[in-house]
């Protein structure tokens, strides 16, 4: 199951912008406007992570992660706009685990929350299967019904973003962003990939092919139940 991130920000464009990011990585993310609200969630539902502005109506960040830590160890990460030591040092006194100080990239922000789920444990495998689908990370092999199937690496790695987010709909853009360091032309292009590979898995053996095309928004990895 996917790990589950929390986000406490009333800056509901920062917040979607870090949540398109998460999610495209394979997380479930939850928002919250207020601090009220993200503790009244957390306590229902928990997470896995959980990401606090320091400054929130209702509970701010300080209070908001005082109350997460004494029910909970799931890694904190403290958003702020002012970078003062003050602030960090009682973040992390108050049991934070990193703090980052606005504006950020979420492209860092994904980065130290994926370091933190690691430190605490929730590091995925180095196989993704599936039915007769086997994925390696680590080799970057893929294998259908035990047998190696030829891939190129650019088609391996979109083949790992589908595996890795089953039954999540990517949108080309999702896909470009994942998959190429750099990337020039039509995004239609991803298509063209997605059906090369697909023939290529088909030619293994893997017949019906789980890599779906969601009209109008994507493409998803939907395997037999």
């Amino acid at each position: 199951m996917a790990e589950h991130i929390l986000i406490a920000d009333d800056d509901e464009g920062l917040a979607s912008a870090v949540r398109w990011y998460l999610e495209a990585e394979g997380y479930t993310v939850s928002h919250a406007v207020d601090g009220n609200a993200a503790w009244a969630l957390f306590q229902k539902t928990g997470a896995d992570a959980v990401i606090l502005d320091v400054m929130m109506p209702g509970i701010d960040g300080f209070q908001l992660c005082r109350r997460i830590r004494e029910k909970s160890s799931v890694p904190v990460l403290m958003l702020s706009a002012r970078d003062a030591e003050i602030d960090k040092v009682q973040a992390l006194n108050l049991g934070a685990d990193d703090y980052v100080t606005k504006p950020f990239g979420p492209m860092e922000l994904v980065a130290r929350v994926k370091s933190l789920l690691r430190r605490a444990g929730y590091q995925s495998g180095p196989a993704l299967k599936a039915g007769a689908l086997e994925v390696r990370t680590e080799e970057r092999q893929a294998l259908v019904g035990g047998r190696l199937v030829e891939l190129p690496a650019l088609e391996f790695d979109l083949l790992e973003a589908l595996v890795s987010r089953p039954r999540r709909v990517l949108s080309r853009e999702q896909l470009v962003s994942l998959v190429w360091k750099e990337f020039y032309g039509d995004e239609r292009l991803v298509d063209t990939h997605i059906y090369r590979l697909r023939k290529r898995l088909i030619g293994a053996g893997l017949d019906p092919c789980p890599i779906v095309t969601v009209r109008g928004a994507g493409y998803a990895f939907r395997p037999a139940e």
